[in-house]
């Protein structure tokens, strides 16, 4: 890869398979009486947020207020997404690897669960930006609302002071922002896990996989 390129990766649903707070749900809610519409309210908040309609501070807070997050969720949730990396970020783990000083991770998601997961594909940690949790004295957790990506326009806060030729690889409205804001040269919508439908005209390439980027880059 060209050692000028930056590729700026999404977490949810493309790094891994899922959304982290909903599977942080499926944990927290497991017991309450009202899981399946607590449940269907964070999906829909999610969805919204991810397709530009919604704001991602709000919808952030607001699926965050919902849960009675303990530590134990955390465990939970960063056990199963173990299991739950995109198939061929896992068959391009040497790619990653090799190129790890140009890559770089930008997430609405939580690096409490995102670090032990990206672990064995080399990522220098201060490459790595995400949300962060607040854990109280009586076992609660809370959103750190200072993090700069707990905002909206988070993402291009992070990604312009990343230096190079950037490339945004994600599956949300907030990863095309950070090239609509001029912090990123190409917006690679990335499908492997969902396609958001009102995304495709604005993306420079739609990789179905890691290999389409791949061969992206090496006309680049």
């Amino acid at each position: 890869m060209n050692k000028k390129i930056n590729l700026i990766f999404d977490f949810d649903s493309t790094f891994i398979q899922l959304e982290t707070i909903e599977i942080l749900a499926e944990h927290a809610l497991k017991k309450h009486k009202n899981k399946d519409s607590i449940t269907k309210k964070i999906s829909t908040m999610t969805n919204l947020a991810m397709s530009g309609k919604l704001s991602f501070n709000k919808a952030l807070s607001d699926r965050i207020s919902l849960l009675d997050l303990k530590q134990n969720h955390i465990i939970e949730t960063t056990n199963y997404l173990l299991g739950k990396i995109s198939p061929s970020f896992d068959s391009n783990l040497e790619f990653i690897k090799k190129n790890k000083r140009n890559c770089y991770i930008i997430s609405g998601g939580f690096k409490d669960i995102i670090l032990p997961i990206v672990k064995k594909f080399g990522f220098i940690e201060k490459h790595i930006f995400a949300n962060n949790f607040i854990y109280h004295q009586d076992g609660t957790i809370g959103l750190d609302k200072s993090n700069p990506l707990s905002k909206d326009n988070g993402k291009n806060m992070i990604a312009k002071n990343i230096e190079g030729y950037n490339m945004i690889i994600g599956d949300g409205y907030t990863d095309y922002e950070v090239k609509k804001n001029g912090n990123a040269s190409k917006f690679i919508q990335y499908i492997e896990n969902i396609n958001r439908s009102e995304l495709n005209n604005k993306a420079d390439l739609i990789a179905r996989n890691f290999q389409d980027i791949i061969n992206f880059l090496n006309h680049v």
